[in-house]
């Protein structure tokens, strides 16, 4: 943005009157802080609508606004949207369970996958010592109750 488009926009909010700012000017993505974004108070209708999806501000905006037009001595009355709002937070709810539920089926899925450990029964159980020592005590205890020779 050019500093002739700024100097035009900061002169297209510059009034004479009383006003109320909204804010500054965005120029590139950046604030502009001498471009003030002002309305004329004797320009505010009785009726005005902000609009805007979940998040973007809106709530901020009206609070902006009410404060200077009542400090201007203006009454000023705000209505918000209930069903909206009570809409927004129950899909938030739905969000933050869907999201929960992810987050177990996942950690379900690793500790499927995670390589099982082995308890200390099983590792002596298949030791490569264990097996050939069950086997020829086996014989001795087999030899001691019965008193028998067993053939190799």
């Amino acid at each position: 943005m050019t500093d002739d488009t700024v100097a035009t926009i900061t002169e297209g909010y510059t009034f004479s009157e009383e006003t109320i700012e909204l804010g500054v000017l965005m120029a590139d993505g950046n604030p502009v802080p001498d471009a003030k974004i002002r309305i004329p108070l004797g320009m505010l209708n009785r009726h005005g609508l902000i609009a805007g999806a979940t998040g973007t501000g809106k709530t901020k905006t009206l609070q902006l606004l009410a404060e200077q037009i009542s400090a201007a001595g203006v009454p000023a009355r705000a209505a918000a949207d209930a069903a909206q709002q009570a809409k927004d937070q129950a899909t938030a709810e739905k969000e933050a369970a869907a999201q929960q539920k992810a987050a177990e089926r996942a950690t379900a899925t690793q500790q499927r996958q995670a390589p099982k450990q082995k308890s200390v029964i099983e590792e002596v159980a298949q030791s490569s010592v264990f097996k050939p020592f069950v086997r020829s005590a086996g014989r001795e205890i087999v030899r001691g109750i019965f008193g028998t020779a067993l053939r190799k």
